[in-house]
């Protein structure tokens, strides 16, 4: 990265810069790590105040989603605290903004399928996520919550803390596609968690690259739009979509 500032070598030019790259990586990281503290400590709170573990699963399902929400908008607040309500890219979708969402919804579900398809070439099967083994222990009407809850929390709430927050971040040192990698690869690392349990390395792998891939989507369609409702729309689409799918298999 150029930072304006004549050097009498190339290698001098450049020492900066990488620095400036690792401090970015390093404090994107950060970001992200905190909003899956937070997302926890609101965990802990909201099922201790609802009455602790005994609550039902259609609670337990519903205070998670809940926390993702405060988890991922207590981070994201702190930082628009900072920089002021102008940073935030929420807006009306035009047109333009309407064609780039339509076209990343097409593009995520093919990315979805070819990926599935190229693990059981290779015969990994896909981690399970936390949700759906719950579902398919005997309770899939926990799926039918969550299909509406991913247009008014997941998708908005994840699309703020990882576009808005963590990958405009990243502009100042990288460039545009360069922070949509950046900001893909802590998108897929944050979901280790909920896709780790009963699954094996291959499986988590396979899995954590299909969601850098869709993050990568997710990512192009914010920054070719700058409106964070275009990447929410994509994202909260495709959830919905996966969950409905998952209880029309757990049903049918």
């Amino acid at each position: 990265m150029e930072d304006g500032t004549a050097t009498s070598s190339g290698e001098s030019s450049n020492q900066p810069s990488h620095a400036r790259m690792v401090q970015a990586v390093l404090r994107s990281g950060a970001l992200g790590a905190l909003g899956l503290f937070a997302i926890s400590l609101w965990a802990t709170v909201l099922v201790a105040l609802a009455g602790g573990t005994g609550v039902g699963v259609m609670v337990q399902s519903a205070l998670s989603i809940v926390s993702l929400g405060l988890g991922t908008g207590t981070i994201a607040l702190a930082v628009i605290a900072k920089r002021g309500l102008d940073y935030v890219d929420f807006e009306v979708p035009s047109r333009r903004d309407l064609g780039y969402a339509l076209a990343g919804i097409v593009a995520i579900l093919l990315l979805t399928y070819l990926s599935s398809a190229l693990l059981s070439l290779f015969g990994v099967q896909e981690a399970s996520h936390s949700v759906e083994q719950t579902a398919k222990s005997g309770n899939p009407e926990i799926l039918l919550l969550f299909i509406p809850l991913s247009w008014l929390i997941i998708g908005p709430c994840e699309e703020l803390l990882y576009r808005n927050i963590i990958q405009k971040s990243l502009y100042d040192t990288f460039s545009g596609y360069g922070a949509v990698v950046v900001a893909s690869v802590i998108f897929a690392l944050a979901h280790v968690f909920v896709y780790s349990s009963g699954s094996t390395p291959a499986q988590l792998g396979g899995t954590l690259a299909t969601i850098f891939l869709l993050s990568l989507v997710l990512g192009t369609v914010y920054l070719k739009t700058e409106n964070l409702t275009a990447s929410a729309l994509v994202h909260g689409t495709f959830d919905a979509i996966a969950f409905a799918t998952i209880y029309l298999q757990f049903t049918s």
